[in-house]
């Protein structure tokens, strides 16, 4: 089955360490505003429809500003802390019956720019999350489709992309995207 999108954000900050792999990152104020949260819409425990075991508790820490605050259930290892994200959902500024979001994940305990992601809410204990290409958007950065920055390191580029309204509609093109692999996200207790 296919890795989740909390462990892959999990072993984000492990993997960064290790190795420096493509990245793609951006601020906080990316998109065109923040989407307005219903508390009722998210908090509660999900889990990767792949994996139930891997549970996470949402919390809306500011329902006006699309910010979530997501705890890890039940920590890797005994010693550890459970870790902590924040999700800005942010709007694309693209009105369709898609409904797709920008999602910005962040390590609460790094002040880091966060990593992109889009997001579209399905039903109402189920949501689609998926991860950006890379290497797509470094080519589009190098040729001028996308305002941005490229850092090259050994490993792979690091991509740092502008909060500029001309890129928004832009990263709605699928070629962004890893469309085939979406990670699916079930509110435990779901029916579904």
């Amino acid at each position: 089955m296919q890795t989740s999108f909390f462990r892959l954000a999990a072993g984000l900050a492990l993997t960064l360490l290790l190795t420096a792999c493509p990245e793609t990152h951006v601020a906080d104020d990316f998109g065109s505003s923040p989407v307005k949260l219903k508390t009722a819409d998210w908090e509660g425990s999900w889990h990767p429809a792949d994996e139930a075991d891997e549970v996470f508790t949402f919390h809306v820490r500011d329902a006006a500003q699309g910010l979530l605050e997501l705890h890890e259930a039940t920590p890797k290892g005994k010693t550890k802390k459970p870790e902590v994200f924040t999700l800005a959902l942010r709007d694309s500024g693209i009105k369709s019956e898609s409904k797709l979001l920008f999602a910005i994940l962040k390590d609460s305990a790094k002040p880091e720019n966060g990593t992109l992601y889009l997001l579209r809410r399905s039903d109402d204990d189920v949501f689609l999350l998926w991860a950006i290409d890379h290497d797509a958007v470094t080519t589009a950065i190098k040729s001028g489709e996308l305002k941005g920055r490229v850092l090259p390191d050994k490993d792979g580029p690091h991509n740092s992309l502008a909060s500029d309204p001309a890129n928004y509609p832009k990263l709605l093109d699928p070629k962004f995207w890893k469309w085939t692999e979406p990670s699916v996200l079930v509110r435990q207790g779901s029916t579904r």
